[in-house]
């Protein structure tokens, strides 16, 4: 099946995907959705209850932004309109949903759980949130993997994939936008040349 170039990620008819996490005694529900170059980006709806404590972590960043409940992670909570950068390498101890929490979530290359010693040398940088929707325009983060900004679609580059500040819609281009193109602003995410 093909992976969504577009998605209301509000919709009932979302086709749940559920896989096991590893460290994690619940599995995840996911959706692959269409993705650029290295970078692999999914839907992911953890379910209420879930709890990872075991030590590890990936080789690639991830960068998430919760849709819905809240994601508690490394003893710091995130909620709906939070996007947040992790950078590669970072040693994580403790994740948990205690009421559940979905999300779309980035890696920067394959999302393999690795144990601490598989991971190596630890990331020095820290865990970067912000919250999207205080008001903030223009770019609001910059990581290795990508470019933030809120903009409207007027302004949406090529390469570009965006979500609504609502939460109700992702898309991997303006023209696969599903529905009416939003009015408001929107949350781009623009790779970073590598290299």
């Amino acid at each position: 099946m093909p992976r969504p170039r577009a998605i209301d990620l509000t919709a009932d008819s979302i086709t749940w995907r559920r896989v096991p996490m590893p460290g994690a005694e619940l599995g995840l529900d996911l959706v692959p959705l269409e993705s650029d170059g290295d970078t692999f980006t999914i839907l992911a709806r953890f379910p209420a209850g879930f709890v990872r404590d075991t030590p590890g972590g990936y080789l690639a960043a991830e960068e998430f932004f919760v849709l819905d409940g809240h994601l508690e992670f490394e003893g710091e909570v995130h909620g709906p309109g939070e996007l947040t950068h992790v950078p590669a390498r970072f040693l994580r101890t403790r994740m948990q949903a205690p009421q559940g929490c979905t999300a779309l979530a980035w890696f920067g290359g394959p999302a393999i759980f690795r144990t601490p010693e598989e991971i190596g040398p630890t990331a020095a940088e820290p865990i970067i949130s912000v919250d999207v929707r205080s008001g903030l325009r223009g770019e609001v983060l910059l990581t290795s993997e990508a470019r933030w900004r809120i903009t409207t679609v007027d302004d949406w580059p090529e390469g570009a994939e965006a979500f609504d500040l609502a939460g109700t819609r992702w898309a991997r281009a303006a023209a696969d936008w599903p529905g009416e193109p939003p009015s408001g602003d929107i949350m781009v995410r623009e790779p970073v040349a590598r290299g």
